[in-house]
């Protein structure tokens, strides 16, 4: 067996049995995902997630394993490249100084550690990577090179912890100011890292079956400290369970329960707008229009440009007959995207509703000309010029809605209508008998209430 020490010096070829397989593993997860359609360069998080990425939700309920299989996941292909090279880099040079052994569960527990940290600073955000266990190795080696008393040159020695020291500093300092960069995770594992490395240094020049009990003892008190910080973690921030507990509940149809869920996660988590639409769509399922229509007001507060919020928020001050507010919504929609001819139909809607049929004509004519073959906005241009007494031009909509239209028997109806204010009893009639035969044949749709 070889003299303590020598393996931190000799100059033979060196071939990292642990380091190589460790990359082997991370290289191999990224390409399988590949091959299974994940993108090579920017997955999204359900691909991630699919694959075992760490996410409160998912890791502090039922799927505590991600915590672990996190670490050899990967957000693209950059990504990967950086790590796996950093992980060449401090890997060998580990692995020589520690021995497998006591690598292998340093580079594990601070992988964890770093995981642990990022579900207790952001439990909402997915998070996936090797780089807490690499920042782990990082404080590792510090540690052991101040408490090691290996045998490297006094100026070697110097240079690669200032290294190091530059290295974490650095990086630190970008994951703190570069959004989108889990810096918990980076902190969990480097504070464990330097932790190991302070208790396993002054033991690394004994000769490893003295070692190795001193090792055994540090890696358990290490996995119990882990499961105790874990525990605290699920206490703290278990609430955020409820978000996946409630979305099971919304599948099965158990709406009550998923509001029950939603409730508590909001009660912890008032701003968080995923929480709040998931809510909101349960009240609706429910129809509790009132709840969906003030847990969508915190939506909106939260997020100004979430259209869809806006959208179902306006809708539903509509069928509340909150005429202004519905305007106020649907206003701020074409301003946002002005484009968007469906709005401007909403907000003619709404116009309507406050008997501003001038301005509804209006928006329903901007609706037309960004797209000549919505039917609906022809059909409520022709209500609205019926509404002002034009009755040719409001025969003329309807019946081009008809033709855009065909199967709808409510636009017949209107046609009746306004036939029958025009005096045209035979056209009125057979307005009726068409909207007749439809209403047998054609499914019924929702109809928007009007006043």
């Amino acid at each position: 067996m070889a003299p303590p020490g020598t393996a931190a010096v000799r100059r033979d070829p060196y071939r990292p049995p642990v380091t190589t397989t460790l990359l082997a593993i991370n290289v191999l997860v990224f390409v399988a995902m590949v091959i299974r359609g994940v993108p090579i360069l920017s997955p999204d998080n359900g691909q991630l997630l699919n694959w075992g990425a760490d996410f409160g939700p998912l890791s502090l309920g039922t799927q505590p394993w991600r915590i672990l299989t996190s670490n050899y996941v990967h957000i693209g292909l950059i990504h990967i490249a950086v790590n796996m090279w950093a992980l060449w880099q401090l890997g060998r040079l580990s692995e020589r100084i520690f021995g497998g052994f006591a690598y292998f569960l340093t580079y594990t527990a601070a992988g964890i550690a770093g995981s642990l940290l990022s579900l207790l600073h952001n439990p909402n955000v997915a998070s996936a990577g090797a780089s807490g266990a690499i920042f782990g190795l990082i404080g590792a080696l510090i540690s052991a090179l101040y408490l090691g008393k290996l045998p490297f040159p006094a100026a070697a020695r110097q240079g690669l912890l200032k290294s190091l020291l530059w290295t974490a500093g650095i990086n630190l300092y970008l994951g703190a100011t570069i959004p989108g960069i889990d810096n918990a995770g980076h902190i969990g594992g480097f504070v464990m890292g330097a932790a190991l490395g302070a208790l396993l240094g002054p033991q690394l020049m004994e000769r490893p079956e003295k070692r190795r009990p001193h090792e055994v003892l540090t890696f358990i008190g290490a996995a119990v400290l882990l499961v105790v910080f874990g525990m605290f973690v699920r206490q703290r921030n278990g609430y955020v369970t409820a978000l996946e507990a409630a979305d099971q509940a919304m599948s099965a149809g158990r709406t009550d329960q998923a509001i029950a869920e939603l409730k508590k996660y909001v009660a912890h988590d008032p701003n968080n707008a995923i929480a709040l639409n998931m809510l909101a769509r349960a009240y609706m399922s429910n129809h509790d229009y009132a709840q969906t229509a003030s847990t969508l007001q915190k939506v909106v507060q939260l997020e100004p440009a979430n259209v869809t919020a806006k959208y179902i928020l306006g809708l539903m001050y509509a069928d509340q007959h909150r005429y202004e507010d519905a305007r106020q919504i649907f206003q701020q929609l074409v301003q946002q995207d002005p484009q968007k001819d469906d709005a401007w139909v909403l907000l003619g809607a709404s116009l309507d509703g406050l008997n501003r049929e001038q301005e509804a004509v209006d928006a329903y004519n901007k609706a037309i000309a960004l797209n000549p073959k919505n039917a609906e906005a022809y059909r409520e241009l022709g209500l609205a010029q019926a509404k002002l007494n034009n009755l040719t031009a409001a025969l003329a909509a309807l019946k081009k809605a008809a033709q855009l239209d065909p199967n709808n028997p409510e636009i017949q109806k209107d046609l009746h209508d306004v036939y029958t204010v025009m005096g045209n009893s035979a056209e009125a009639d057979a307005a009726t008998r068409r909207a007749d035969e439809l209403s047998k044949s054609t499914p019924k749709k929702p109809v928007k209430p009007r006043q």
